[in-house]
């Protein structure tokens, strides 16, 4: 039984990446809500908590944000634990590059209920996040379901597993969305060559 559950796990887990990887490039335009956030858009104003509880938004003065979707029990390797593998790697970038002051990062949890402040910062400490570049947050559920909605995120809970589909951005000091990568095929050189 729980081999049957981790094997339907793993397929949804495929399915999805498939789905999240092509779905913003071949859906009709008729599958957009109208507040979906497109390149060139505003992004959501909205005001969530970072691992510290203190208010943080998804664009910043100054520097660029490079924001995804996480949660901190994802066990698939293709999702979760490859994004925070690819934050790493730009955490290292900006930190030998000397980017501190053009490009932070931003994690925003997919499960609010469960992380909470205090689990995001337990979960950036084990995972060696810098907390001058690299920030989470979360906030009320309806807050999470605005966002995932306006960044085409699918998000859904069966059996108690969380599935999702991918979505990373990048945000300008200015608060518009400059680029909207699907899935988790892109790399972290991608993000560096627009913000040098």
């Amino acid at each position: 039984m729980k081999q049957n559950k981790l094997s339907r796990s793993r397929c949804i887990s495929t399915a999805l990446v498939l789905l999240s990887g092509f779905l913003g490039a071949f859906a009709p335009a008729s599958y957009a809500a109208a507040d979906t956030v497109r390149e060139d858009d505003p992004a959501p104003k909205i005001e969530l908590r970072n691992e510290k509880d203190q208010p943080i938004q998804l664009s910043a003065p100054e520097r660029s944000t490079v924001m995804t979707f996480i949660f901190t029990r994802c066990a698939a390797m293709e999702f979760c634990p490859r994004m925070n593998s690819k934050f790493q790697a730009l955490q290292s970038a900006i930190q030998d590059k000397g980017l501190f002051d053009r490009l932070r990062l931003l994690s925003i949890t997919l499960d609010p209920e469960f992380d909470r402040p205090e689990r995001l910062k337990e979960f950036g400490e084990a995972i060696k996040a810098d907390p001058a570049i690299w920030s989470f947050a979360t906030g009320s559920k309806a807050q999470i379901d605005s966002l995932t909605s306006a960044f085409r995120v699918f998000r859904q809970t069966e059996d108690g597993v969380l599935s999702h589909t991918l979505c990373t951005a990048l945000v300008r000091p200015d608060g518009t969305v400059e680029k909207i990568w699907r899935g988790n095929y892109w790399k972290p050189e991608d993000v560096l060559e627009r913000v040098q």
